[in-house]
Order: structure tokens, then sequence, then C-alpha cells
């Protein structure tokens, strides 16, 4: 599962374990023996979704000139006449990119039934891109989208993105948006869509049941790693070729730290999961890489992470990265750039805050955790457990300004 797909189920199962009747509606199943957990027709899936997939993939052909993703809002399924939907007190929105489309989204509004979408980036609040990077064109309008190429040959959708979502925000009071960063909240605030609509800023959860410290030993045996090496740690969905991701700033770091005299005499290793294999990372970069594949259990994660002594999140973008959480948790400090939703959970407390593309501050913070003794970085994430941040939704429900 991706960032928002971890974080709305983590959210939906705190919600049941404190006695919320909550459904989830996905897309793609992954878990087959929950009633709980539930997904579209037969015919929607397996005819409708790959029909919308090559529908998204023609229209928004010239809108990559940045790198980043941009989604038309154009496809999705018709979940508006669902009985979960129809029958739901409060409905919350995640990712709903290629599942839910604007005519959808409108039908849902309709209901009159409090809507919460709950952002993971930047989607709703733009003509189109999940993240803007140094364009500010939203917090006006849309125009000259710089996600657009041959500019003189395509149309640009921002422009009319932009109005169909100002439309539908400014029609349905009983929208509502949460945000799970500081970052984003501002983003929020200042967009010339989002700017007079209700928003709360509620982060993330993690769970501490299963993210907790395990011995560092038992953890690095498991996965044939020495004990006396020090571990540096990478990883994420595709970790190696996402552009959001950063890795190139990584790598820069790692020949820069070579070079430091102070860590002649450690062992450095490299542990990298969320991508495979790749003889060209191993062979140009100047310490041994392990890599460990896609993991897919919250267990493997944590050993995973129990054997890092740092784990280096270069992000370009981040909105609220589960990674961070997940590692601190598990009392591994974390090396980052300043921006998105990152300073929110990394600071001098819990391991370096670099400058945002930076390869030598990155390095730099590197260098200064693999000296540093026992950081104990787990009793940070108090304020993100499931008790305190479901409170937060609970005041947020029982605020009389979203009773409509």
């Amino acid at each position: 599962m991706g960032g928002a797909a971890v974080a709305a189920f983590r959210l939906h199962n705190a919600m049941l374990v404190s006695g919320i009747d909550s459904k989830y509606l996905v897309l793609n199943r992954t878990i087959n023996d929950r009633v709980d957990i539930l997904t579209v027709k037969k015919i929607e899936k397996y005819i409708i979704k790959i029909l919308n997939m090559i529908l998204e993939k023609i229209t928004i052909h010239a809108m990559h000139a940045k790198g980043g993703l941009y989604s038309s809002f154009k496809y999705g399924i018709d979940i508006s006449k669902y009985p979960e939907i129809l029958e739901a007190d409060v409905i919350y929105l995640h990712w709903i990119n290629s599942f839910v489309n604007y005519h959808t989204f409108k039908r849902i509004l309709k209901n009159r039934k409090p809507v919460f979408w709950f952002m993971h980036d930047m989607f709703a609040i733009t003509g189109g891109c999940h993240h803007s990077f140094d364009c500010t064109n939203y917090q006006t309008v849309c125009r000259n989208c710089p996600y657009r190429e041959k500019k003189h040959l395509s149309p640009d959708l921002s422009v009319l993105q932009y109005k169909i979502k100002k439309k539908i925000y400014k029609k349905y009071d009983n929208l509502v948006f949460i945000v799970p960063s500081k970052w984003l909240f501002e983003c929020t605030q200042k967009s010339g869509l989002t700017q007079n609509k209700q928003a709360f800023h509620i982060p993330n959860l993690i769970d501490t049941s299963v993210f907790k410290p395990m011995s560092k030993d038992i953890a690095r045996q498991l996965f044939s790693l020495d004990i006396k090496k020090k571990i540096i740690g990478f990883g994420a969905d595709s970790a190696l070729i996402n552009h959001y991701k950063g890795w190139g700033y990584l790598k820069d770091a790692l020949e820069i730290l070579s070079k430091y005299d102070s860590l002649h005499d450690m062992h450095i290793e490299i542990l990298v999961f969320g991508s495979n294999y790749s003889k060209t990372i191993a062979d140009n970069i100047p310490f041994p890489v392990h890599f460990l594949g896609h993991l897919h259990d919250e267990y493997s994660l944590v050993m995973v992470y129990s054997c890092m002594d740092i784990f280096v999140i270069p992000s370009l973008a981040e909105s609220f990265p589960n990674t961070i959480l997940e590692c601190l948790a598990c009392d591994t400090p974390v090396v980052g750039f300043n921006v998105g939703g990152i300073p929110d959970t990394v600071n001098s407390n819990t391991g370096y805050l670099a400058e945002y593309k930076s390869s030598e501050d990155l390095a730099k913070g590197v260098s200064l955790l693999l000296k540093k003794k026992n950081p104990n970085v787990n009793e940070y994430v108090k304020s993100f457990i499931a008790e305190v941040i479901l409170a937060k939704h609970k005041e947020m429900l029982d605020s009389e300004c979203i009773r409509y």
C-alpha cells in the first residue's frame, strides 16, 4: 500500500478499536478476510477501472514536465449509490484519484452529509498537480501549468479543473478538509480554492503496539547483517526511481560521507527497501549496499527499522511521511530535508533537518547522528498515538461548525 492507503487503513483500524462503526471502501482490496473492508463491483474493478486508466493516461499525456504526478479528476467509478455511502453518517475521502471523479464527488456531496477530504498531498487545492513544488499559481488561479509539456500544442488542463473544483467547493458547505501537516495546512489556507473552507490540522497516527523498539542484534541476525557495522537506511515505494524520493541527493551525500576523515574508522553499510537489486546503484556507491526489495507487512518494517542506525528521507515533496513516525517509534533517528511535512517530526531531538536539496548538509546530518550514542527518539511519537489522534477526530466531529 502507498502512504495514503496506509494512513487511511490505520485510522480506520483505530476507529474500530475505539468503538466507532467504520467501513473501509477501496478500489483494490488486498485483505480478504475482513467484513469491514469492502471493494467495488467486479465489473467496475476489472473493466471500468482499466478503461479509466487508459483514458486517464491519454488525457494527461502532456502533463509531466516537472516529473511529478498530475491527475485529471475526470475518470472514476460512481459509488454515490453504494449502501456504504447512503447509510453513512459521515464520509471520509482519502486518495480518490482514479476512484472518484468530480461527477461522483458532487453526487456524494449532494447527500448533505459531512464529507471530510483527508488531504495526503496538494491535489485537492490545485488544478490537478499533487505537489506544486515552487509554483504558487494555486494561490490565485491555476494557469500556465509548469507540468504541461509542448504548451503550444497541448491544452492547459489545470485551468478547467481549478474552475470545476472552485465551483464545487463554493456550492457545498458540507465539505471539510483534514490536513496532516502544518505546511499543508498553510497551503490550504493560501489556496484560492480552500482559503474560505473549513480545514482541520490532524496528523497521521502510529500504532505503537506494532511499531516499537526491538533488539538490534536480533533484527540484524534475521537479515544476516553484521552487528558491528553502522547501517544507513533508505526506503520508500519504488525508492530508487520515484522522483519525489530524492535518491540522487542521498547518493551524492554518500559520496561526500566517504571523504569524511572522521568516519574512516566506521564500517558503514547501506540498507535499501522498496526497490529491488540494482547493479548500477551497487557499483556506484562507496559503501556496501543491501537490497531488501518490497516489504509487505508492518512487522517486517519494524525489523528493518531496528536494523538501522539512521534512516534518511531525502524527499523533495512530502505531506506527512508515515516512514518517519515508524522509524521514531522503533527508536531510529531520521535525517531529512526541511520541506513539506518533514519538519513536523524531524528536529534536533529526533534527528537532523537538512537544508533543502543540499547533499552536503544531508551528509553532515548523517555524520552527526552516526557519532551520537543512544538517541532514544521513540518517546517523541507519544503525540501521534491512536488515542491522541482519535481524540482530535472526535473533537472535530463533535464541533458545532460541521453540523448541517
